[in-house]
């Protein structure tokens, strides 16, 4: 196959910067069992970036898809209370947008 270019790249890249702000949580919040739950997300989400990354068109769509359920899952956490700070679930909400727009857009 060959490489991402143009949206599919930032794509990926914005895929990747929610795997990060996933594992970011764990750190910010002490290691809580909330954040916990997070790092398989976070670890299937850098695998996705990985493959997009790679230019697997067909992996894109659902990847596009990914991201408009992890939104949502994401907004849920903004309005819950819990160990993980709002402006973390915030950060990932906006990633995985960004995400969705630039894989819409390739």
């Amino acid at each position: 196959m060959t490489k991402a270019s143009g949206a599919m790249r930032w794509g990926a890249v914005f895929v990747g910067i929610s795997a990060g702000l996933h594992v970011l949580a764990l750190f910010v919040s002490g290691f809580s069992s909330e954040a916990m739950r997070l790092l398989p997300v976070a670890l299937v989400y850098a695998v996705l970036a990985y493959g997009v990354l790679r230019g697997w068109r067909l992996l894109a769509y659902a990847v596009f898809l990914v991201m408009l359920i992890g939104t949502s899952f994401a907004v849920l956490g903004v309005w819950a209370s819990g160990d993980v700070p709002q402006w973390i679930y915030s950060s990932i909400a906006a990633s995985n947008i960004l995400a969705a727009a630039a894989l819409f857009a390739a």
